[in-house]
């Protein structure tokens, strides 16, 4: 699927997780979700399980279609392990955190942060400030 990417929302004790993506990335230093490109003859689904693995080497299967907005599509996932172990990979991401919605502008600078204040806006957790 030209131009489009499948993201992760996966939650644990009410924390969404992040990660930072590294220097050999486009957007270096931004926060987002795991998630990415959307590769010829893949499914959004199988895209953003594949990414997560890719990622952050967490297994995940979908629960839900949160929204798409502008060719990114965000689900919400579960794991399928637990308790979760982070393995990052160096090429994508630099760091990982957990941050409930309202924290998640302490992080730092956030990826598509207009998209990703609709995105949290449509599971009713609005990006806030920090508490």
């Amino acid at each position: 699927m030209k131009g489009k990417s499948a993201w992760a929302l996966i939650c644990v004790d009410d924390k969404y997780l992040f990660t930072k993506r590294s220097e050999t990335t486009s957007r270096p230093g931004q926060w987002c979700p795991p998630g990415g490109g959307i590769q010829r003859s893949e499914s959004p689904e199988d895209a953003c399980i594949r990414e997560v693995l890719e990622e952050v080497g967490l297994a995940v299967s979908i629960e839900d279609l949160v929204c798409e907005d502008g060719g990114f599509i965000y689900f919400r996932c579960k794991l399928t392990e637990a308790p979760p172990r982070i393995v990052l990979a160096p090429r994508e991401c630099s760091d990982f955190c957990w941050a409930a919605p309202q924290d998640v502008l302490a992080l730092g600078p956030i990826m598509e942060f207009q998209r990703m204040q609709r995105v949290f806006l449509a599971m009713d957790c609005p990006i806030g400030l920090p508490t």
